[in-house]
């Protein structure tokens, strides 16, 4: 990341983007400092929303996916979105971060047998559990960052929380190190998964090296480096902006007749005539869909009621 990104500001007019950006972030910054970054090189408005749709580590790289304008009104319909990660775990000794940034706490030996313990460990992690926030996370309790307090020597009451492992693979392995890959729930620290692999091998543990690959939709192969937002600025965003309801997509879609799309504007209850697909079953209330219009166009949101399909948050620009 340059010292300076101004320099690389564009002296184009400000674009006023509305959509996603998928970036590959090296490890140092921290998620907000991705946001400045995003703000000098490409030239945005001061007061512009933008926003990521989930934290990534400072030492850890990959996969960050930021909304910008209208779009981060849809982020707390992403941020669960499933994440996939590659990380390298140190075996042994265990950290007061459960990462290489932190001090060591604590020393265990390592069985023997580990590696061949590998393959009943990650039956025993794959699924759902309960897992517990690691001190140095951004999680809140009673409106104070977990981080901020274990800086301060205090300790707060995490609650644990259920995550969803849906595969956990073993790579490479050397002396007292062990290579994963794994596909989580959003919401899920891999920090504390290391910690928990570490504690079922026998041990303790730290993670030395993680990657994001992958989240939601998006892969470590669509993601634009630094670099480019360096060189190109504006003209990379713009470039590559993608539409906001490719972070919707875990959601079913609906169509709307075009004399009907003046609805969604207003609020108005949508119902079997309003539609060009049969109306979805009202046994599931509650239940979110997207509202595309009939050139396949994000234009809304909509939740089941008794009496039809309430649209929200439409898509303004």
């Amino acid at each position: 990341m340059s010292d300076n990104p101004e320099k690389s500001c564009s002296p184009i007019e400000k674009p006023e983007p509305h959509g996603l950006i998928v970036i590959d972030k090296p490890p140092g910054p921290t998620s907000f400092d991705c946001i400045r970054f995003l703000r000098l090189t490409c030239n945005l408005p001061r007061k512009w929303k933008i926003g990521h749709l989930g934290t990534l580590d400072p030492f850890a790289s990959g996969v960050m996916v930021i909304a910008l304008g209208q779009a981060v009104r849809y982020s707390t319909y992403a941020v669960k979105s499933s994440k996939e990660y590659r990380a390298r775990l140190w075996l042994g000794e265990e950290t007061d971060t459960l990462d290489f940034t932190g001090q060591v706490t604590d020393t265990k030996p390592i069985p023997n047998n580990w590696v061949d313990r590998l393959p009943d460990v990650a039956g025993k992690f794959t699924g759902k559990y309960m897992q517990t926030p690691p001190a140095y996370s951004a999680k809140q309790v009673n409106g104070k960052r977990s981080y901020k307090a274990a800086r301060n020597g205090e300790t707060l009451d995490l609650k644990p929380v259920e995550v969803d492992i849906f595969f956990l693979e073993f790579q490479g392995t050397g002396e007292n190190w062990v290579d994963f890959t794994t596909k989580v729930s959003g919401g899920t620290y891999i920090r504390s998964l290391g910690q928990g692999i570490a504690i079922e091998l026998g041990t303790l543990g730290y993670l030395v090296g993680l990657e994001r690959i992958a989240s939601g939709p998006f892969n470590k192969n669509e993601a634009i480096p630094f670099t480019a937002f360096e060189t190109g600025g504006p003209q990379v965003l713009m470039h590559h902006l993608r539409p906001v309801d490719q972070i919707l997509s875990h959601l079913e879609s609906i169509t709307v007749k075009n004399e009907s799309t003046g609805k969604l504007k207003h609020g108005k209850t949508l119902h079997k005539d309003d539609l060009c697909d049969n109306m979805p079953e009202l046994i599931e209330p509650g239940k979110i869909f997207r509202i595309l219009d009939l050139d396949g166009n994000f234009r809304a949101l909509g939740k089941i009621r008794k009496d039809g399909i309430i649209p929200f948050k439409p898509w303004l620009v």
